[in-house]
């Protein structure tokens, strides 16, 4: 069997989906300064012009020549500031991959996020496009943003599974969410 094709570039309505670029650097800087980014993402702390650099010229990259994992840029379709980043990761059992992500705080409460997980999770479990079987959700309780977007893609945390992640160097608790190809909302 041979591995999908990897489509870098995804739309919606309102945003274009793409690999992050050296123009994203400024942007990828600030939004991973921002307080709140740095409280719920592991994140380099203090987060350097060199990490938003390592960041889109060696990681993104990375992901895309491995084929582990693959980070979208999202950007409104007329143009203009990076409004976060998506990302999706295999996970070791097959047919699952894990989900993440951050938005600029200039980007937060207007709904892309929202609208790019959508698409980003129709792509992952389309058989036609990365072909999982299920997708993951982790949060951390007390970012109930995080929460409230997985669910408004239609994952599930009902099943109470939870996991333990490090965040910051300390070991945390976290909820996991499952959506399958039948849940997907937005």
């Amino acid at each position: 069997m041979t591995a999908p094709v990897l489509t870098l570039r995804l739309t919606t309505p309102r945003l274009v989906l793409d690999v992050p670029t050296d123009d994203d650097i400024p942007d990828v800087l600030e939004a991973c300064q921002d307080v709140e980014t740095q409280r719920w993402v592991p994140l380099p702390s203090p987060y350097t012009r060199e990490s938003a650099e390592f960041f889109v010229r060696s990681y993104c990259p990375h992901g895309l020549a491995s084929r582990r994992y693959t980070v979208w840029a999202l950007h409104a379709r007329g143009g203009g500031r990076l409004l976060g980043a998506l990302e999706v990761r295999k996970d070791e059992r097959a047919g699952s991959a894990s989900l993440g992500c951050w938005s600029g705080p200039w980007a937060r409460g207007q709904g892309y996020m929202r609208e790019a997980l959508g698409a980003v999770a129709r792509y992952a479990l389309n058989p036609d496009g990365l072909g999982f079987d299920r997708l993951n959700w982790e949060y951390v309780p007390g970012n109930e943003s995080s929460r409230r977007l997985a669910e408004a893609a239609g994952f599930g945390f009902g099943d109470g599974m939870r996991t333990v992640v490090s965040l910051h160097g300390e070991t945390r608790e976290a909820r996991v969410g499952r959506l399958g190809r039948d849940d997907v909302r937005g």
